[in-house]
């Protein structure tokens, strides 16, 4: 491991991010609206893929292969594209048993908590009763296409600095420790714009701690994911589809807070949990080859 090498990408990657939300923040412009949403992801969520570049260019290594851009095997990819549905479906079963949670199809009720008027709200409830699909089906292929396009896009500036040079980096220290080492980093560098209400805007400090705990839950199955790949694209696809369906654990719960039934609340941090439970499952009992042992991992199968 390059120490030297790790420090200046989390600078250059903390920095890079957190000067763009402070300058957000300055500039008054309100955060959730469409001019703050792509300077988020052009400056902030872009960041560590910037960062990654520019380490790799100054030390002279290899972009595309030691930050993982490459093919690597397609079978985990697709599955990596494709768990978020399953795992959203889980955050939803542990939100409904929890506390005061319960079942909703009230999708009017949802729209007027974006911010829809009433003419919006009216004109998207008769698109859904005219669909020839449940309401379901049509937002599980809407955030599969996403997860796999645009959403990925946005995707790939976090994966390509957190799954691709980091991992690679941390690699002779062993599964979890690369896992939890990412899972803290991750979570702490989300900071500035959750304070600035991103995921829970009626409890961003708490919410700043609720956003850590989960990215460590689930830093685990983005690792095992990528590793099994061999492919930042899975770590890619995964976050890509996550972010595009994320919203349904807000959609079909109701009765909590965001920091009990968001898929980065208390429901999807018992779902990571369990993902990262299948995960181990599957290389201890499943595998032909195990990759969590406690010995350095290969990333990229090298």
């Amino acid at each position: 491991m390059n120490t030297r090498k790790v420090s200046a990408f989390l600078v250059l990657a903390f920095g890079i991010s957190w000067t763009a939300a402070a300058l957000l923040y300055v500039s008054g412009i309100e955060y959730g609206g469409i001019t703050s949403t792509i300077l988020v992801v052009v400056f902030f969520m872009w960041a560590p893929a910037i960062a990654a570049i520019g380490v790799q260019l100054r030390y002279g290594d290899p972009i595309r292969r030691d930050t993982g851009s490459v093919h690597g095997r397609l079978r985990w990819i697709a599955i990596a594209w494709l768990a978020p549905i399953a795992l959203l479906a889980v955050t939803v079963g542990i939100g409904l048993g929890l506390p005061s949670v319960e079942f909703t199809t009230d999708y009017g009720a949802f729209l007027a908590e974006q911010g829809l008027s009433e003419d919006q709200i009216a004109e998207s409830l008769a698109v859904l009763d005219e669909a020839p699909v449940p309401p379901i089906v049509l937002f599980v292929v809407q955030g599969l296409v996403a997860g796999l396009t645009i959403n990925a896009l946005a995707a790939l500036g976090e994966e390509l600095g957190w799954r691709g040079l980091l991992l690679a980096e941390l690699s002779p220290l062993g599964f979890w420790r690369v896992s939890g080492i990412t899972g803290v980093v991750w979570g702490i560098w989300h900071a500035p714009i959750i304070l600035q209400g991103h995921n829970f805007p009626d409890a961003p400090v708490v919410g700043v701690i609720t956003m850590s705990v989960w990215t460590v839950a689930a830093s685990p199955v983005f690792t095992y994911l990528t590793v099994r790949a061999q492919s930042v694209l899975a770590a890619t696809f995964f976050h890509g589809t996550f972010n595009a369906v994320g919203w349904f654990s807000l959609v079909y719960l109701t009765g909590a807070t965001n920091l009990v039934i968001a898929p980065v609340g208390i429901a999807g941090i018992g779902a990571a949990i369990l993902a990262t439970s299948a995960c181990v499952v599957h290389d201890r009992y499943l595998a032909d080859e195990p990759i969590i042992t406690g010995g350095p991992i290969s990333p990229w199968g090298r």
